[in-house]
């Protein structure tokens, strides 16, 4: 649970985006907040001729890390990589780093949570509402251990943020708000993945808790809603179903599995599932595969159940 209005949120919000804008620029990694976009960068990268028939995509999150990691090393951490990434006058947008240091200090030890009507502060870890959470994770996590993770990311090879936020509860009585922001991360691996299993244990054995939540390691991956298979050297994108969506659909009636607002302007939502299976689809034939099979509900009687009668 996270105070909304809480007199640390500015400044969480503030140093959230620095600190963010500032790991991503050491770290070469790039956010988005579009999927397309990532199907762009990628393309680049197989055009630059990076992509090979034994590149690796890895997907991961550190949703453990950020509810764990200690106080104490995360400043340590902090305060090293703000020294090696700033200018020589050792100040960021005006501040130095003794300033910025003390305002991250201040809301960590300044964080409180409601549970069953009782008020607690969190001694460990950041708050999953909290904007400052996610970049003061990836800091501890990549420079902690400099040495050791800097194989892992590396300027030739590409490495991705997807970040999003889900509100989940809201009490206006009290200001409350039970919150999430959701990081998921992926990077582009040349070597083998034996020597890449091997750097993540050690890379594990060097934190007192679990650094990061492996999802996948293979030529084919799911990224948010992007299915990427890496097809001897060849990218192929397609729209990635969830399993228990389609299950759904085929079980029950398609108006039943709809949103009031998909009811309400079917050919609105037809028009942005096209959109989007145009924009992922590498090629005809993927676009083709990717259509809705017709043994089970045929996409023209379920676009006739959208429309009114006349």
């Amino acid at each position: 649970m996270v105070c909304n209005d809480g007199p640390t949120m500015d400044i969480s919000r503030y140093l959230g985006r620095l600190l963010g804008l500032l790991f991503n620029d050491a770290a070469y990694c790039k956010k988005f907040h579009k999927a397309y976009n990532v199907i762009y960068a990628m393309e680049f990268y197989q055009k630059n001729g990076h992509l090979r028939p034994t590149t690796l995509f890895v997907s991961f999150n550190i949703n453990d890390l950020c509810l764990n990691f200690s106080y104490q090393q995360v400043m340590d951490a902090l305060e090293h990589f703000l020294n090696s990434y700033t200018s020589s006058d050792h100040s960021i947008q005006g501040m130095t780093i003794t300033t910025i240091l003390q305002l991250v200090r201040l809301v960590l030890h300044e964080q409180y949570f409601i549970y069953n009507y009782k008020l607690y502060r969190q001694t460990t870890g950041c708050a999953s509402g909290s904007p400052l959470t996610i970049p003061l994770a990836y800091i501890y996590l990549f420079y902690w251990q400099q040495n050791l993770l800097e194989d892992l990311i590396n300027k030739n090879e590409l490495f991705f943020r997807y970040l999003s936020y889900f509100l989940i509860l809201k009490s206006y009585s009290i200001s409350i708000h039970q919150s999430r922001y959701r990081d998921e991360a992926f990077i582009t691996w040349n070597r083998s993945e034996d020597e890449l299993r091997t750097l993540l244990t050690m890379a594990n054995s060097q934190f007192l808790q679990p650094i990061w939540n492996v999802i996948h390691i293979g030529s084919t991956i799911h990224f948010r809603d992007i299915l990427m298979t890496n097809n001897n050297g060849l990218l192929q994108t397609s729209v990635y179903h969830e399993e228990t969506f389609e299950r759904i659909m085929l079980l029950s009636s398609f108006l039943d599995i709809l949103q009031p607002a998909i009811k309400q302007d079917p050919w609105k939502w037809l028009r942005a599932a096209f959109l989007k299976a145009i924009r992922y689809c590498s090629d005809g034939n993927i676009f083709n595969e990717g259509r809705p099979s017709t043994d089970n509900n045929p996409p023209q009687e379920l676009i006739k159940q959208m429309l009114p009668e006349k």
